[in-house]
Formats: structure tokens, sequence, C-alpha cells
């Protein structure tokens, strides 16, 4: 069951081929399928139901402001022991259960620069949540309503950390610290889905003539660019005959036509 949760975390937006209720044959894992927004999960769903909501990483808080300061004490008027900036990870000291991270009075405990400390939890989120955008022009808003102002319009292949939901919305970091909202339909993956294939086992394979790479197992879904004969390639899973791949130089994950690879 866990490897069907894992998987379900896959995230690629609407199905641009299939549309959104089609199920797919994985090699690994079965009848899964394509989706944005499934009753109360995003991403992949599988046969018997289970889905993902995010990944969340109970031992690492990331900074989401521009800076943030480490205290001696959960209070902000203790001895102040260093600062970070935004994007740095930390380290949360665990408390009884030996997962669940040390929080008190709205500061996490923490590891800095080889000292224990405490953060305010307004400066950081407590998952490692980043989608990369799979198409054009996605409208950024000052607030979760596509009538509100557009503070942005997000480039394909694009990287954002998210730092929270509302509704059918991601709450992203926006250039430095600002906050954003964009809608959860947009076509996307995230990073749950790199993790959870970078561990499994894969097979150096290459490819033997010019393809392309897509975000989807159909030639209808978005190509991403293309790949040149010879570029060597990670296949880790074959959905709808279609190879999902890493490329060996770029970690970047797709798919490619069934007679793409070679031995």
């Amino acid at each position: 069951m866990t490897v069907w949760i894992l998987l379900c975390m896959l995230c690629f937006g609407t199905a641009a081929a299939d549309g959104s209720g089609a199920w797919l044959t994985s090699r690994n894992s079965g009848y899964v399928r394509l989706a944005s927004y499934v009753g109360d999960y995003d991403g992949y769903v599988c046969v018997d139901g289970f889905g993902g909501v995010t990944s969340a990483d109970a031992s690492r808080v990331t900074v989401i402001s521009k800076s943030a300061s480490i205290w001696a004490d959960p209070k902000t008027n203790s001895k102040k022991l260093g600062s970070v900036t935004h994007g740095e990870s930390l380290l949360c000291l665990s408390g009884y259960d030996a997962r669940s991270p040390i929080w008190e009075n709205g500061f996490y405990a923490v590891e800095h620069k080889g000292q224990e400390g405490w953060i305010n939890d307004d400066y950081v989120v407590l998952n490692d949540l980043t989608i990369t955008l799979l198409e054009s022009n996605v409208p950024a808003y000052i607030a979760p309503d596509t009538s509100s102002k557009k503070v942005g319009s997000l480039s394909k292949l694009t990287s954002y950390r998210v730092i929270g939901f509302y509704d059918d919305y991601y709450i992203i970091n926006l250039r430095g610290a600002a906050a954003a909202y964009i809608p959860m339909d947009v076509l996307h993956r995230d990073n749950t889905f790199e993790r959870y294939y970078h561990g499994g086992m894969q097979q150096e394979m290459i490819i033997s003539y010019k393809t392309a790479l897509r975000t989807g197992p159909d030639s209808r879904y978005p190509e991403i660019r293309t790949l040149k004969a010879g570029t060597k390639v990670n296949a880790a899973d074959v959905i709808n005959g279609w190879y999902m791949i890493f490329d060996s130089e770029t970690g970047e994950p797709g798919f490619v036509e069934p007679y793409a690879l070679a031995y």
C-alpha cells in the first residue's frame, strides 16, 4: 500500500490526452489515472482510490521569508543566535515519538551551525513540496480568486516552492519571499514524483532516434524538449506503453514513445 500512496503523489495537472478520468496502466503499479484534482486528492489516483495530498517532511523546515532569526528560547526577546535567509533548510529537533518536530509558543526547535535554537513558524514551512509548471502563461494572483489582481504570468518548466493551500489554489513563493496564488488545475508535476522514482529501480537505456520528451504518455501531451539519438536515460516505469524516464545528465523526468529506447 505504501507504494500505491507514493505513486499517487505524481502530479501532472489536467490530462491533455485522455481527460482527467481515464485509467492508465502502469507496469509497476497497475491502474492509475492522471488528474489535476480528484476529490480530496491532487495528483495520481490509483484504482483503489488512494491518492496523495502533499509530501510532508516532518524533520526539516524551509525559510520562506527574506530572512529569519534563530533564538536561544522560543521567544523573540531571548538571545539571538544567528539568522538564515530565504530558501535555507533547517533540521528540526524531534519530539517524544522521534517523528514530530518540537514546537512551542509558535516556534520550531531547530539545529543551526551545531547549536540548538528556535525559529518563528511564521517564517518557515514544514514541507518540501515544489511544483514544476508544464504550460505557459500561468496566471499568479494576489488572492485565491481569478477576479483578483494578477501579479505575474509564469513560464513553462519553471519551478515554485509551495508554502500553503487555499481551496483549489497553491500558495507559492514568487520573486523571493512574496506569496501568490495559482490554480491547482494548471498542468504541472510535483517533486514527490521525482523523489519516489529516483529512489526506486531504474534501467539504463539509450534514445535510439530523435524524439520528443513529453509530460505524459501520449503524443498529445505537451512537448518538454527534443532528445537526440544516443542520449542516455534511466527508465523508471512504462505507463500506457510509453516509457517514463529521467535524463541521465539533468535528472529531468518525462515520457518517450514506446520504440524510442534501446538497451
